[in-house]
């Protein structure tokens, strides 16, 4: 009788403890499963950020190529972008490339990282000053201005391509002080100490602003005044994209 109620016994243990040995397998293995699912699931919501940023960048690439190309002569390259005495079309023009502009910025800005989408509401708001009269602001100021804001497009086209292109960002540079006294642009030989970005090279180089590639392949740079530049086709395994 002793050795039956041994044996049951035993025989009891061995059956707990094969089936505490199986729920910590089991338990192990669920967790795995978990934590591997979790881990797919944070790849595939970066992976699917990232695309969404990137695809945002290309489009606020384009919109900018847009705004910053004109057809007009140099004498009315200021008046293109900021609000001088100048002929009607000339002020029909700039709204309506301005209004382009901040659309686009409301339906892709979203999107973009924060540091970045805080240059572009700067760029916007830039787009907006100099879009108000101001009748007290003089005309110098104003072609600084203008100067200003091109030279921060090309900060914020760059801030953008780094996004678009996955290379690193542009370091953080405030936006140009429309109420500082230093008449040089903003970007343009800035002198030892100055919290900007030295754009003198682009400054004096052709300027090509926009890179945009359309459904045939041909890459073109858009420039101010209408600068076009044909490029061949990228050579891509998979279709380009619309832009």
């Amino acid at each position: 009788m002793t050795e039956m109620l041994a044996a049951l016994l035993g025989a009891l243990v061995g059956g707990l403890l094969s089936a505490w040995v199986g729920s910590r397998q089991t338990a192990k293995v669920l967790k795995h499963e978990t934590d591997l699912a979790a881990t797919e699931r944070r790849e595939a919501q970066r992976v699917d950020e990232e695309r969404r940023e990137s695809l945002a960048a290309d489009q606020l690439i384009t919109a900018l190529a847009d705004f910053v190309t004109v057809n007009r002569d140099d004498e009315h390259r200021s008046e293109s972008f900021v609000r001088l005495p100048t002929t009607e079309d000339v002020h029909r023009e700039r709204n309506v490339r301005a209004s382009k502009l901040l659309q686009a910025g409301s339906s892709y800005a979203h999107a973009l990282p924060e540091e970045l989408r805080e240059r572009w509401d700067a760029l916007t708001w830039m787009v907006r000053f100099n879009q108000s009269k101001q009748p007290e602001r003089s005309e110098e100021l104003r072609r600084r201005d203008a100067s200003d804001l091109l030279n921060y497009i090309e900060y914020v086209r760059r801030s953008l391509c780094a996004v678009s292109e996955d290379y690193p960002m542009p370091k953080h540079f405030p936006a140009p002080d429309v109420r500082r006294e230093d008449r040089r642009a903003w970007g343009f030989k800035p002198q030892e100490g100055c919290n900007e970005p030295d754009l003198t090279e682009w400054h004096f180089s052709s300027r090509l602003i926009g890179k945009v590639t359309f459904t045939t392949g041909a890459v073109r740079w858009y420039g101010p005044n209408g600068l076009v530049v044909d490029l061949p086709p990228e050579p891509s395994d998979t279709s380009p994209a619309d832009v």
